[in-house]
């Protein structure tokens, strides 16, 4: 008997580990490499800045084709998950070795679009995965600071090529290699059948957060709000003054996730999911508009730690409430916000592709992106005042 906490505790790191290895490789790596790749991409003269707004774009929407395929409830029969899940690490490692191999703008999106399905693959998969198997905070927190982890690897990554002058070709190759790894890391941690937990059910009488497609409405805004700063930042930061501060900007985002999602969930447990909610998006807004003073070194770091602290932040508090909500048919909810989300992501390059090519074209993009979130944030705040204006009836009610 003393034996089976220990047994419980051990599991439960694993499977933390395992969450945090999905995302590292499915969005840390697999999707936000491309982030401090941009800049290089832009200075080695392959690809114009429309282009790779363009690339950046079409990644998304392959996130949000991948996100409607996977929403599906035939992808999540017992014994599909774990294949499923690994043939979309296979194909982020293989994608990103073919950004070594082509150079057409055409064949370059394409690469990219289907590796949007397959980051999109790997959040689902992974997320479901590990839902199924744990409750513990931790462990979920674990699950999408794996984010984190990746952005401040894959960036440390490309600073270290750039230091021994490697082209883009060889830091793709070599982004490739550690994706291998990280793929059979992932086969040697994946959680046995045999620790799968019963699936929570929810009752009909239960109070409701909220609405599930008000849900889907507030986390496609904050998709659209986060992406133009998650796409553009290192890009933004060249007017600071400061080349050691621009380089390592986009890792001060990655290590700020990791504590941000562990803190947001310990916060919802205290405080309530639907107030930390309203705050994180609020923080978020305001950090985003901070991210355009690049005069200030010490204004950037702040809006780079408060906007790494608060996006991912909100991508954990939201699968949060998505477990609570009740949903029609047979509607994989955790999939469809991941759509909405997908839609806000694409929309956001693509507003700054029409907008202009230059830096006022960025700066035009992220205040609407911060207009977006307040907007969340609003909603957010409208369901916690109705969820708690019903609470008081109830109460009323049983006196």
């Amino acid at each position: 008997m003393s034996q089976q906490p220990h047994i419980a505790d051990r599991y439960s790191l694993r499977t933390a580990l395992f969450g945090m290895m999905v995302l590292a490789l499915g969005m840390g790596i697999g999707r936000f490499l491309y982030t401090p790749m941009l800049p290089v991409l832009l200075a080695e003269g392959r690809f114009t800045f429309s282009e790779l707004s363009w690339i950046a774009s079409v990644n998304y929407a392959g996130y949000l084709v991948g996100s409607l395929l996977f929403s599906f409830g035939l992808f999540h029969l017992p014994g599909r998950l774990r294949p499923m899940l690994l043939s979309s690490a296979v194909a982020t490692g293989a994608l990103i070795l073919a950004m070594a191999l082509f150079s057409n703008p055409m064949v370059v999106m394409l690469v990219r679009f289907l590796a949007g399905v397959a980051s999109a693959g790997m959040l689902i998969f992974g997320s479901t995965l590990v839902l199924q198997h744990t409750r513990n905070p931790f462990v979920i927190a674990s699950l999408f600071s794996g984010v984190g982890v990746g952005i401040a690897l894959g960036n440390e990554y490309v600073i270290a090529g750039l230091h021994f002058a490697l082209s883009t070709h060889a830091l793709w190759i070599g982004a490739a290699a550690f994706s291998a790894v990280l793929a059979i890391l992932l086969m040697l941690l994946l959680p046995s059948h045999a620790h799968a937990l019963p699936a929570a059910t929810q009752a009909k009488s239960d109070p409701q957060p909220m609405r599930w497609w008000l849900l889907a409405l507030l986390y496609g805004l904050a998709g659209f709000g986060y992406i133009i700063v998650a796409t553009y930042l290192p890009l933004m930061a060249k007017g600071a003054g400061s080349p050691l501060l621009t380089v390592h900007l986009w890792t001060l985002v990655g290590v700020s996730i990791v504590p941000g999602c562990f803190a947001w969930l310990w916060a919802a447990k205290r405080w309530g999911v639907l107030q930390c909610l309203t705050a994180n998006l609020v923080i978020q807004g305001a950090c985003v508009i901070l991210t355009l003073a690049c005069g200030s070194p010490l204004l950037l770091v702040l809006s780079s730690v408060g906007f790494g602290a608060t996006f991912m932040g909100t991508t954990s508090l939201v699968m949060t409430l998505a477990r609570q909500l009740i949903v029609p048919g047979n509607l994989n909810l955790l999939g469809f916000v991941t759509l909405t989300y997908g839609i806000g992501q694409i929309l956001g390059p693509l507003l700054t592709t029409l907008l202009g090519s230059g830096t006022q074209a960025i700066t035009d993009a992220t205040l609407c992106g911060a207009l977006a979130l307040f907007i969340a944030a609003t909603i957010s705040a409208l369901q916690f005042y109705k969820q708690k204006r019903l609470l008081a009836c109830r109460i009323k009610d049983m006196r």
